[in-house]
């Protein structure tokens, strides 16, 4: 850590005043030093969003990340010299992260399987399989993916000029706060930017935490994306954020709960058995299950029996949306009705 910058003057303060004429100049002397350490010390304090990023390897890079700076920016595994223009998204999750940044206009084409909000822009087939003909014609500067394009896609996509920047899937609120960040990297600058997506998380992080914190025991929750079976286990990235405000009441399932044999299993009614057993205190399911199906199929939990259910959009769990935070507050007042929502 830097002195705190309050202490010269303290220290000079603390010295027997010569007199004479040249004490003004002195003490103004002084107080131009003071300003010159303070300004030094404010721009080398570097933030903590520049820590941790790395330049890619390889002669041909000369390119490096100051402080101060906006461009270049580090994004993924690429270094970005300028605003683009156009940008393809080819993952739901990011096409969620750049809606909501500003600076998404240069957002100009989607999946199939993005979100509604982005159905006014053109659509290029699905994450595995994009349409390449249709991104090329669209003159992208970048296009973005978390799914490795296979190996004929990225060959044709490059070669007609367009940069592929595949970027991590995030897995806790920490990776989801660098995933927003070198996502605002890309839009609006390696400082302004990056700020700027570091702030969607924060807040977030800061309404959960406010639950976290205020909750002297959290009551059990089951997120299901459909009535097979299925249900989120602890160990999922849609439970990232939902850790934070419920726990889960098979704290050892790991994988999803059921598993893929569910979508083969000819008596599907027994997938349910486990959810059943868990029973827990509230219930967020996906609003494509309508209530009389909920009611027929789960009308034995408590949650049901007690109207703790909440109908959320499951893309936005699946995305890690900052907008699940809505969802999540319904069903902590349902939960925790005596507790004053988060702001």
């Amino acid at each position: 850590p830097r002195p705190a910058p309050a202490a010269a003057p303290k220290a000079a303060a603390s010295r027997p005043r010569r007199r004479g004429s040249r004490t003004p100049l002195i003490v103004l002397g002084s107080l131009l030093a003071l300003l010159v350490v303070c300004l030094a010390g404010w721009a080398l304090d570097v933030p903590a969003r520049l820590e941790g990023l790395t330049l890619p390897g390889g002669p041909s890079s000369s390119a490096t990340v100051k402080e101060g700076q906006d461009w270049p920016a580090m994004v993924g595994d690429r270094m970005v010299s300028e605003k683009p223009e156009k940008v393809v998204s080819l993952s739901p999750m990011i096409t969620e992260a750049l809606l909501s940044l500003p600076g998404h206009e240069a957002l100009c084409a989607v999946t199939e399987y993005c979100d509604a909000r982005s159905t006014g822009l053109a659509t290029v087939g699905t994450p595995l399989l994009p349409r390449t003909e249709d991104i090329i014609a669209l003159a992208p500067d970048y296009v973005l993916c978390q799914t490795p394009l296979a190996g004929p896609v990225q060959t044709e996509l490059e070669e007609a000029g367009v940069e592929v920047i595949q970027m991590d899937t995030p897995a806790d609120l920490a990776a989801l706060r660098e995933f927003y960040g070198q996502l605002g990297a890309l839009l609006g600058g390696n400082e302004t930017g990056r700020a700027l997506g570091y702030g969607v998380i924060d807040r977030l992080e800061s309404t959960l935490a406010a639950y976290d914190a205020a909750l002297p025991e959290k009551a059990s929750a089951l997120l299901l994306p459909d009535l097979t079976g299925l249900a989120a286990t602890a160990d999922t990235a849609e439970w990232t954020l939902l850790g934070q405000v419920f726990r889960h009441p098979l704290p050892d399932a790991a994988g999803w709960l059921a598993g893929a044999e569910c979508l083969t299993d000819e008596d599907a009614g027994n997938d349910l058995d486990q959810i059943r057993a868990a029973d827990p205190d509230v219930l967020l399911v996906a609003d494509t299950i309508s209530p009389e199906d909920l009611s027929a199929a789960l009308g034995d939990l408590r949650a049901v029996q007690n109207g703790a259910v909440v109908y959320v959009d499951i893309r936005l769990t699946e995305t890690l949306s900052p907008r699940l935070v809505f969802a999540i507050a319904d069903a902590a007042a349902l939960a925790y009705p005596e507790f004053a929502p988060a702001s």
